[in-house]
C-alpha cells in the first residue's frame, strides 16, 4: 500500500474530528507506563497522533513528544492547537507508520484510537510492527488498542443506522449514521459514515465518508507480536487495566525483545 492509497476520507475535516473525539481516557494508563520507562533516554512517540488529542496532554505532563501521522491536515490542526502553548515540547512529523524514518530512538511509543485497525493485511500489520520496533530503544515499550471482534461488533446491520448526534456551536447539529459490511475472509469491516448537518429541523448539508477496519483476534494478536519481535506483557480489556473480556476493547502492552 503506497502513501496515496490509504483511505483518509473520514479524516478530511480535522476541526469536526476534534469535536467528535474529545476526552483522554487513555492518559492515566499511558502516563503510568511512561513513568516506568527511562524516558530521559529519548522522546515519547505518539503514532497516528491525529490532531494531538493525546500528544498535547502527554507533553503537558512534562515529556518531549514526537507526534507522527500520515494526514497533513490533521497535523496542521495539531500544530495550531499546540502553538498556543509555549511550555510544551512537541515535534510534528508526517510519515507512513509502516516506513518510519527518525534520527532518534524512543523508550516508549503508543498508538491509540484503534488506529491499529487501519492496517488491513497481514503484510501491513507486520510492516507496522517492524517499523515501530526499529524506532524503539532496547526493551522499549509499545502500547496500542484495537477493538475486540465480538459478534455484536462484526454483525451490524447493513442498512443505514443512527449512531449519535454531535452539537456544533450553538446553532448546528450533526446526526451521524453508519452502514457496515463485514468480510469474514479478510476480517475487514467496511463502513460508510453519513453525516447530516442540520440547523433546527432543517438538514443543510450531507457528507459521506468511508472507513475500513481490520479485526484481529486475541490469540492471533499474541502470535503476531511474537513474530515481529515483541513480548506481550499485558492484554487488558479497557484503559482502566481491567481483565480482557469478549465484550471489551483490547489494550496491548508489549516490549521490544
Amino acid at each position: 500500500m503506497t502513501f496515496t492509497e490509504w483511505d483518509l476520507s473520514e479524516y478530511e475535516d480535522p476541526a469536526l474530528y476534534d469535536i467528535e473525539n474529545q476526552g483522554c481516557p487513555e492518559l492515566s494508563l499511558l502516563l503510568t507506563w511512561i513513568q516506568q520507562q527511562a524516558v530521559n533516554a529519548g522522546p515519547i512517540m505518539d503514532l497516528a497522533c491525529g490532531t494531538g488529542r493525546l500528544t498535547i496532554p502527554v507533553a503537558e505532563a512534562g515529556y518531549a513528544v514526537i507526534g507522527i501521522d500520515l494526514h497533513e491536515g490533521m497535523l496542521e490542526q495539531a500544530r495550531a492547537k499546540a502553538s498556543q502553548r509555549s511550555d510544551i515540547s512537541i515535534q510534528w512529523m508526517q510519515q507512513d507508520l509502516t516506513a518510519l524514518n527518525l534520527a532518534t530512538e524512543a523508550p516508549f511509543a503508543y498508538m491509540v484510537g484503534n488506529s491499529f485497525q487501519h492496517f488491513l493485511t497481514n503484510e501491513l500489520q507486520n510492516r507496522l510492527l517492524q517499523s515501530v520496533r526499529s524506532l524503539l530503544s532496547d526493551n522499549g515499550i509499545f502500547v496500542f488498542d484495537t477493538r475486540f471482534p465480538t459478534s455484536d461488533e462484526l454483525l451490524q446491520p447493513q442498512e443505514e443506522e443512527y449512531w449519535r448526534s454531535i452539537t456544533i456551536g450553538s446553532q448546528k447539529q450533526c446526526d451521524v449514521y453508519t452502514q457496515s459490511v463485514y468480510d469474514p475472509v479478510t476480517q475487514i469491516q467496511h463502513y460508510t459514515i453519513i453525516r447530516r448537518f442540520r440547523e433546527g429541523e432543517k438538514t443543510v448539508m450531507k457528507r459521506t465518508s468511508t472507513i475500513h477496519l481490520r479485526y484481529t483476534y486475541p490469540q492471533e494478536l499474541a502470535r503476531l507480536l511474537e513474530l515481529n519481535g515483541f513480548e506481550l506483557l499485558h492484554l487488558y480489556g479497557n484503559w482502566s487495566a481491567e481483565p480482557l473480556q469478549a465484550s471489551s476493547s483490547m489494550i496491548v502492552i508489549c516490549r521490544k525483545v
